[in-house]
């Protein structure tokens, strides 16, 4: 994808050219750029789940999709592999997308904060310390557990109890 193909690529060349700024204080710059790395970590871990959803042998499936006889079973796989990655519209796509535009938010703020560190010693200064009190790792964002019966009251009710 070219830079001006990128949802707010405007933005970001007014930013690069001091047409654009955005009053924010130095420790809001400094976690929505840590919580942007965070998140395209995420939105790659979750790439790298749909694209082992591709590779997995139609054999493996368990349902059948080896077999030349079970061809609703073959359809089922192949889909499922190509939604995994393999066309314009599978996840790994659509994710890959998702990735641009937390980048490009990233970019937006970079270039805004580092304009404010060039005018703005003091900003400068408290940009520093807050960067070097981050740890040197990003902490990766967990993604959410799925636990079935939690938050559902109806599947957690005892059976055969009068209502």
């Amino acid at each position: 994808m070219t830079e001006s193909a990128r949802p707010i690529a405007n933005l970001i060349t007014e930013a690069r050219e001091g047409r654009l700024t955005l009053r924010i204080e130095p420790e809001e710059f400094v976690y929505i750029d840590r919580d942007c790395e965070r998140f395209k970590l995420l939105i790659q871990s979750m790439q790298d789940e749909a694209q082992a959803i591709s590779e997995i042998e139609k054999k493996q499936w368990g349902i059948g999709a080896d077999n030349t006889i079970l061809t609703s079973a073959q359809t089922l796989v192949d889909r499922f592999r190509t939604k995994g990655k393999g066309s314009d519209n599978s996840i790994h796509a659509v994710l890959e997308s998702h990735y641009k535009i937390v980048d490009d938010i990233q970019t937006l703020h970079r270039e805004i904060r580092q304009r404010y560190e060039q005018a703005d010693a003091d900003f400068a200064r408290r940009v520093s310390a807050i960067i070097e009190r981050l740890p040197e790792q990003v902490t990766p964002i967990d993604p959410a557990v799925s636990q079935p019966g939690v938050g559902h009251p109806e599947v957690l009710a005892p059976q055969g109890t009068p209502s």
